[in-house]
């Protein structure tokens, strides 16, 4: 691989490496580009943290003052610039630096960026882009990640509290089963979260414990007895399954957006509905801890992530000679 200047380009609302799938990969391919000796540049919202050199822009909520400002001051000689923001801001920009756009939300994959890159081959087959994009799994450093074998007897819900990540139906898992149930997340939408805390208050088996970070997160995900996974949106990808896996913690998941490509290997964890999901997390998974964390190291590694993208901004810069 030839050496690269590489400008990243985050969200414009969360700190790296944040609460979110989207800022965890931001921060983490930062890293590892990094460790590979490449000059990486990270535009994010000041308090970041990242591989390579971080420049904070601040809350630039006028996405072109945000776009401006990391042209007037990224490196002359940038090789590449990734896009990640919401709206790919940059990568719709005619711009004589080749941009690769990383598509991670429902609402971008139709979008006539330059280099289209997707989370799963799924979303990629199912956009406007599936005969000339490209699509990168996401990845975790599997180091990162507490590994047990005990698993205490509570499920889990760990995600923004709106209704796309499916918490009602996480709930009424623990209603059907009346097994501890910890729902862990921030409360994006205050409505139903108002609408949800009298179930929550009413029933002794379930507790909110708010947005988790670092050491707690990871506890609750180690210990976690099954992951609740019931999204009610067309998933990009998923990062808190391998997150879990990778703890060795087994995933009860809907099979809506990639969420079936990202479990191939467990097809026994898909659920069809709220009344199967209740099912299958009151009988043991029929895999063990440790098969789950190695599905996650061969398939889902960072270094692997970091190598994909790599290998599409070679491929990318030598398409703009």
């Amino acid at each position: 691989m030839n050496y690269l200047i590489i400008v990243q380009i985050s969200p414009y609302i969360i700190p790296l490496p944040g609460s979110g799938g989207l800022e965890r990969v931001v921060y983490n391919l930062s890293i590892e580009l990094d460790k590979m000796g490449h000059e990486v540049y990270v535009y994010a919202v000041a308090g970041s943290k990242g591989g390579g050199i971080i420049i904070p822009y601040g809350h630039r909520w006028d996405q072109w003052d945000l776009k401006e400002f990391v042209l007037q001051t990224m490196p002359d000689d940038t090789d590449v610039i990734h896009d990640h923001t919401h709206d790919l801001i940059f990568g719709e920009a005619q711009l004589s630096i080749p941009v690769v756009s990383t598509i991670h939300t429902e609402w971008s994959k139709n979008q006539p960026v330059q280099y289209p890159v997707f989370v799963s081959e799924t979303k990629l087959r199912q956009s406007i882009h599936h005969d000339r994009g490209y699509f990168v799994h996401n990845g975790i450093d599997i180091d990162e990640y507490e590994f047990s074998k005990n698993k205490r007897d509570y499920l889990l819900f760990l995600g923004r509290i709106d209704r796309e990540k499916g918490v009602e139906d996480a709930i009424k898992v623990a209603e059907l089963t009346g097994m501890r149930t910890i729902i862990a997340g921030p409360p994006w939408d205050s409505e139903l979260f108002n609408e949800l805390l009298p179930r929550i208050h009413n029933n002794p088996n379930i507790e909110y414990v708010g947005e988790v970070h670092g050491m707690a997160k990871q506890k609750l995900l180690k210990n976690a007895k099954w992951l609740l996974f019931p999204t009610a949106c067309e998933e990009q990808f998923g990062l808190v399954m391998i997150e879990a896996l990778a703890c060795g913690t087994p995933v009860a998941a809907y099979p809506r957006g990639a969420v079936p490509e990202v479990l191939s290997g467990f097809p026994t964890f898909l659920c069809g509905d709220v009344y199967e999901m209740a099912d299958k997390v009151s009988s043991p998974p029929l895999f063990s801890p440790s098969d789950l964390r190695r599905y996650v190291s061969d398939r889902f590694a960072l270094d692997k992530m970091a190598e994909k993208y790599l290998s599409i901004y070679n491929d990318v810069v030598k398409g703009g000679d």
